[in-house]
This record gives C-alpha cells, sequence and structure tokens, in this order.
C-alpha cells in the first residue's frame, strides 16, 4: 500500500482530473468541427458537380 505521504495532494488530483476532462473535450471538439468541416466540402462538390456522392448501401 502507498504511505500517505506517497499520495497526491488533493489538489493534485483535481488538477489531473481536470486535464483528463479537458483533452476528451479537445478531442470531442476536434472531431466535431472535423465532421462539420468534411461535411461543408462534401456539400460544395455536390453543388459544383451536381451529383451525390453514393455511401453505404444507398
Amino acid at each position: 500500500m502507498m504511505k500517505d505521504e506517497d499520495k497526491p495532494s488533493s489538489r493534485r488530483l483535481g488538477r489531473a482530473g481536470a486535464f483528463v476532462a479537458g483533452v476528451i473535450l479537445l478531442v470531442i471538439v476536434l472531431v466535431f468541427v472535423g465532421r462539420n468541416v468534411w461535411h461543408a466540402e462534401e456539400l460544395k462538390h455536390e453543388e459544383q458537380t451536381g451529383e451525390k456522392e453514393r455511401n453505404g448501401l444507398n
């Protein structure tokens, strides 16, 4: 077992938790923004060519 003096302080644990939550939030935001950019490019391509790209079971 860890001794009490070896355990990180509550302030340090809080900062680590906030850092992990921030990284997860950043990944979610980047995926959302990236998907929107990709979708905007697809729409622009469809407007220029007039044909819809097929994907999946369509």
